[in-house]
């Protein structure tokens, strides 16, 4: 009987919640994008429903669920939402500096762009996702640029120079705040293109099931298998996690990467369908 997790073997490795993970060669029948799954009802959260596949159809199975995670189409979509509401945020920052303006009060709007709530989540923010990556980008200079405005007209007041407190206030209006609000309209578009699903197909003893993931990487050989895991290390409640490898990457470093034995989701789920 083959090992379970033979080291003359190449790896599939894949990425779930910018974590990589692997599984043999040999278990792998298909790898694709993400059809649309056909919902099943009563099932557990971590079966997302049936796909098909050659001539039926197959179960299919959210790896990040069953490691306790939010589904990407969930986290997607609260991003989308979240990002609406920092678009709001901005709209009502520069209402409330307009208002502050024109009644030549003092400015009271936060004027430090890494403390309001997008800026706090942008500065945690990070993508593998290159063209993703490049588009959040883009938002670091208007962003700074609007929040620093409330600094500029505060020195302006002071300076009695009530005519370019105006004239500043109706530029950022019509132009910082603009070119902001496109890029936060985008957003919506940008995540829903480049934060994508993939489905692995695996077929174990007959059979035949697919699992969601965040992103294929490549086929590797590797250097270095520990199984059972070394002690002490947790699987995050899952006990799919069952050996540490390690394979080289292109730039000649080393780098782990989880090994799972996907039996034991067959076996979770029919424990609970049971």
């Amino acid at each position: 009987m083959m090992a379970l997790f033979p080291l003359d073997v190449e790896y599939l490795v894949f990425t779930v919640n910018q974590s990589q993970y692997g599984v043999p060669y040999f278990d792998v029948v298909s790898v694709m994008d993400i059809p649309n799954p056909t919902a099943i009802p009563h099932q557990p959260l971590e079966m997302r429903g049936v796909i098909p596949f050659r001539e039926g159809s197959i179960p299919l199975f959210d790896l990040r669920v069953c490691f306790g995670l939010k589904a990407r189409t969930q986290e997607t979509e609260e991003l989308i939402t979240t990002m609406a509401q920092r678009k709001q945020d901005h709209i009502n920052w520069v209402n409330n500096l307009k208002k502050e303006v024109l009644n030549n009060l003092p400015i009271t709007v936060q004027t430090d762009p890494h403390k309001c709530a997008f800026g706090k989540w942008y500065d945690q923010f990070h993508s593998d996702n290159a063209n993703l990556a490049a588009y959040m980008l883009r938002f670091d200079a208007p962003h700074k640029q609007i929040h620093a405005v409330g600094t500029e007209i505060t020195k302006l007041q002071n300076s009695g120079d009530y005519i370019a407190c105006h004239t500043l206030l109706h530029r950022t209006e019509n132009e910082t705040l603009v070119r902001l609000l496109e890029l936060f309209d985008g957003i919506a578009d940008q995540v829903r293109k480049y934060l994508l699903e993939y489905v692995i197909i695996f077929d174990k003893q007959g059979t035949l099931f697919g699992i969601v993931v965040d992103d294929i990487n490549f086929f590797s050989l590797l250097l270095h298998i520990e199984h059972p895991l070394p002690h002490g290390l947790t699987s995050s409640g899952s006990d799919l996690i069952q050996a540490l490898g390690r394979y080289r990457q292109d730039g000649g470093g080393e780098r782990d990467v989880l090994l799972l034995d996907m039996e034991r989701l067959l076996h979770q789920y029919d424990k609970i369908a049971a």
